[in-house]
C-alpha cells in the first residue's frame, strides 16, 4: 500500500474562532471601561458628601477617610488610559505581501496574527482588571473608614 499525504487541513474554522476570542476581548474591555466608570462616579460622589458634611475631622481622621477614595480614583484613570489593543486587520499599504499569498498560507498568517492580538489583549486586560479590583477594594476601605467615622 502506497503512502498517500493527508489533504491539507481547512484552518479558517479556527481562524474564525481566534478572531471570536479576539471579539470576546474588545466586549471584556468594554465591561472593564464600565465598571471602573462606576466606581469612579461612586467615588466622587461619596467626595462630593464628605466635602458637603461639614465634618469635624483632625488632619489624619480627614487623609484617612478621602485618601482611600483618591487612591481609587487614581486606578479608575490608570484602569481607563487608552492602550494599545491589537485587531485581526492588516493595512495592505504597509504589508502589500498579504496580496501575494495564497490561500493557506493567507490563512497562517492570520492565524498568527489573530492569535498574537489574542494574546497581547489578554495581557492587557488581565492588567486592567487587576486595576479595577484594586480599586473596588479602595472604595470598600474608605467606606469602612467613613462608617467607622459617622
Amino acid at each position: 500500500m502506497a503512502y498517500t499525504q493527508d489533504p491539507p487541513q481547512d484552518l479558517e474554522p479556527l481562524l474564525n474562532a481566534e478572531q471570536e476570542h479576539l471579539s470576546l476581548l474588545f466586549s471584556d474591555s468594554e465591561a472593564i471601561d464600565n465598571k471602573t466608570l462606576g466606581i469612579a462616579a461612586i467615588n466622587v460622589a461619596i467626595l462630593i458628601f464628605i466635602g458637603q458634611a461639614s465634618l469635624q475631622l483632625q488632619n489624619w481622621q480627614l487623609a484617612a477617610l478621602i485618601g482611600p477614595y483618591l487612591i481609587s480614583l487614581a486606578l479608575n484613570i490608570a484602569t481607563i488610559w487608552p492602550r494599545r489593543y491589537e485587531g485581526p486587520g492588516v493595512d495592505i499599504d504597509t504589508h502589500p505581501e498579504y496580496l501575494a499569498m495564497d490561500k493557506e498560507t493567507l490563512v497562517m498568517q492570520l492565524l498568527s496574527d489573530t492569535f498574537n492580538a489574542v494574546q497581547n489583549n489578554t495581557v492587557i486586560n488581565n492588567k486592567r482588571w487587576r486595576l479595577c479590583v484594586i480599586s473596588i477594594v479602595c472604595s470598600a476601605l474608605g467606606t469602612g473608614v467613613l462608617f467607622a467615622i459617622l
